[in-house]
């Protein structure tokens, strides 16, 4: 893993990471859903890719979470963990 970024964007790639796994959806199943390569979700999951808005909001359609219960979660993550 890369640590060019902040730690809140860990906590947001693992909010990402465990809507995909609550679901029991597969990478490959994810990018099928998105219409790209398995590579592209592994790349954000590992914070080797930066994902902007439009594209986390895309993921949490995908996975069945409103973009509003996803920052939610996310928030409060970062609030109990202190960051």
């Amino acid at each position: 893993m890369s640590v060019i970024y902040e730690p809140e964007y860990r906590v947001l790639i693992d909010c990402l990471k465990g809507c995909r796994l609550r679901t029991k959806m597969t990478q490959q199943e994810l990018a099928s859903h998105l219409g790209c390569s398995q590579a592209y979700v592994s790349k954000y999951e590992q914070c080797q890719k930066r994902l902007d808005i439009i594209e986390v909001r895309k993921i949490c359609l995908c996975l069945g979470v409103s973009l509003l219960e996803f920052v939610s979660d996310f928030e409060e993550r970062i609030t109990l963990g202190g960051i």
